[in-house]
């Protein structure tokens, strides 16, 4: 029975990856809708947590309730401006890993590792710095295509990966007793 979940669930995340290629646009649209959705849901159980939080503990009620309409407030702005929200996402990311791939080049630079490994440090740093920038400059027109590609890879991978296992039939993972 779990093999066969396995092949079936693994043969629906690849045709997932070639829908989301096939289809990028559509394909981010629904990742934000979805997203959006999910942190609506999020936003209303943190006013619930705070509105069912005894009153002894006032900052715990209040900054349940504070969360909770923050983050319904951005559902409501990723649902209204998707595009704009996702691009200033894709744009956050790129400088973070503009800030990563200048890391990885002082380390290459400054660190003990020599020969190929400070090398790949360096290429891997200069590599990431070039996406970086090319994303804040076409946020939308590569970050957000870069993105569903990233993910429908993914989505590949671990499809690929759930089929083998359920065709050679081996475990995921080992699950071991704790009391042996």
């Amino acid at each position: 029975m779990l093999r066969m979940l396995q092949i079936v669930l693994g043969g629906i995340c690849i045709l997932l990856s070639l829908v989301i290629l096939a289809y990028i646009g559509p394909a981010i649209l629904t990742i934000i809708l979805i997203l959006s959705i999910i942190l609506l849901v999020v936003g209303i159980e943190r006013i619930a947590v705070g509105i069912a939080t005894p009153p002894t503990s006032r900052g715990s009620r209040f900054t349940n309730i504070g969360i909770g309409l923050l983050v319904i407030a951005f559902s409501i702005v990723l649902q209204q401006f998707p595009v704009f929200t996702s691009a200033l996402l894709v744009v956050l990311c790129a400088i973070a890993l503009l800030v990563s791939g200048i890391s990885r080049i002082i380390q290459g630079i400054s660190g003990k590792a020599s020969g190929l490994s400070r090398a790949f440090r360096i290429g891997v740093g200069v590599l990431s710095i070039a996406v970086s920038i090319l994303v804040i400059a076409h946020p939308i027109s590569l970050g957000l295509v870069l993105f569903a590609i990233m993910i429908s890879i993914a989505f590949l991978i671990s499809g690929i990966e759930m089929m083998a296992l359920g065709i050679s039939g081996r475990e995921r993972f080992i699950i071991r007793s704790v009391f042996k």
